[in-house]
């Protein structure tokens, strides 16, 4: 088997999963609104899904260390579909109390459990793909990522609506059953599997601390860390309830425009997935430049987002954001894969998650502060101001956003 066909078994399982993921929340919410008719009660899920994909962040690695890449995604979505087979029965049966504990017990399990899938997905990459084709690939996943965000919400909607939520459930274990059968057909060089704890001798504590000491003592990692985390805590503006004061306070117009501002907002990233596709050869050269470039746009087109009362302006710097933001996580991604070290991969993946979770948490609490207490442009404006920051340090630190054998050929 090429690894052509295990990269597209790759992208197909997880496209299914990621679909799923979707589903099943929207599914799980709708049941638990009409239960309850409490807007508490479904914040819970996705409050519950960040704080358990950090928990997992720290102890992924382990696991990672323990069961090799392929193992570990494929354990991870047979446990998904189990728990998920569990979450469709006790729904369909009515199998839970007004508070709704074993249900968002089930959550919490399939939110640990996708914690190891991330990582041991975006190790795979490069293990899967040339490294000269890696800008287009990681532009690739970036595109189905989006397209299933823009759409999934959407069409599982539509889906609750048609068939409920309970049966849309049930719609997901289907297709987590499928992406499964899609893992297990996944094959990797066994000479480049992350090592199991039989071949390493490395210590539980030396294990989890690998990834988070590559971030350290490397440059690059290190500087992508930072201003991630950077841009994961200003990113919280986008999110719903603070984009939706947006359009009533600022923008003066109807909700229906909530809708059409994450609309441009997601189809800005998928435009800039296609770019990143359609010109990878010319990114795979410049993977700093475009990094810099997407960070100062990310930054300045926040900045014009906040202050802009116009609502077609807002459109067009929303789908701005998402343009830039995709440039620079792709080109992110690729220096990533490329500068740690192969063992040490997906344990650096799992550090950067634990950390985007807990920041993305925090900061979804703070952002939701300020914003009753200093106003929504303010808010955008410190977004703004956060990204900007970060785009000084990428500019002081640039030298080192490059690929390890530019390094040696310019030594």
């Amino acid at each position: 088997m090429t690894k052509e066909h295990s990269f597209r078994y790759l992208w197909i399982g997880q496209s299914l999963a990621n679909c799923g993921d979707v589903f099943y929340i929207v599914g799980l919410m709708t049941v638990v609104y009409a239960v309850t008719r409490s807007a508490i009660f479904m914040t819970v899920v996705p409050f519950l899904t960040t704080f358990i994909r950090f928990i997992s962040g720290i102890f992924a690695p382990l696991i990672l260390h323990k069961l090799g890449l392929k193992g570990a995604l494929v354990h991870s979505q047979v446990g998904k579909s189990c728990f998920l087979l569990f979450m469709a029965l006790a729904l369909t049966l009515q199998l839970f109390g007004p508070d709704f504990l074993i249900i968002f017990f089930f959550v919490a399990c399939i939110s640990f459990l996708d914690g190891w899938a991330s990582p041991a997905r975006n190790t795979m990459v490069p293990l899967l793909v040339d490294q000269d084709r890696l800008v287009k690939a990681n532009g690739f996943l970036a595109i189905l990522d989006q397209s299933i965000n823009l759409s999934g919400w959407a069409l599982g909607g539509m889906l609750a609506a048609l068939i409920g939520g309970s049966a849309l459930v049930w719609v997901t274990f289907l297709l987590f059953v499928i992406s499964t059968f899609f893992m297990f057909r996944i094959r990797i060089d066994s000479s480049k599997h992350v090592p199991t704890n039989a071949e390493s001798p490395t210590g539980k504590l030396e294990v989890m601390k690998e990834g988070w000491h590559a971030i350290w003592h490397t440059p690059a990692l290190r500087i992508i860390s930072l201003v991630e985390v950077i841009g994961t805590v200003a990113s919280v503006v986008w999110m719903a309830a603070i984009v939706f004061v947006f359009v009533r306070q600022v923008l003066h117009v109807n909700e229906s425009w909530w809708g059409f501002i994450n609309f441009s907002y997601f189809a800005g990233l998928i435009i800039g997935g296609l770019i990143s596709v359609r010109l990878s050869s010319q990114i795979n050269k410049h993977l700093n430049i475009v990094a810099s470039a997407g960070v100062l746009m990310t930054s300045a087109a926040s900045l014009f987002f906040g202050w802009n009362t116009l609502p077609l302006l807002a459109l067009f710097f929303s789908a701005v954001v998402g343009l830039f933001e995709q440039l620079k996580s792709v080109t992110f991604a690729t220096l990533i894969q490329t500068n740690a070290e192969l063992q040490s991969l997906a344990k650096v993946y799992s550090a950067q998650d634990a950390m985007y979770s807990l920041s993305y948490g925090l900061a979804t609490l703070a952002f939701g502060y300020f914003t009753d207490k200093i106003g929504v442009q303010l808010v955008f404006t410190l977004s703004g101001v956060l990204l900007l920051i970060s785009f000084i340090y990428v500019l002081v630190f640039n030298r080192y956003l490059i690929r390890p054998e530019s390094v040696r050929a310019n030594s």
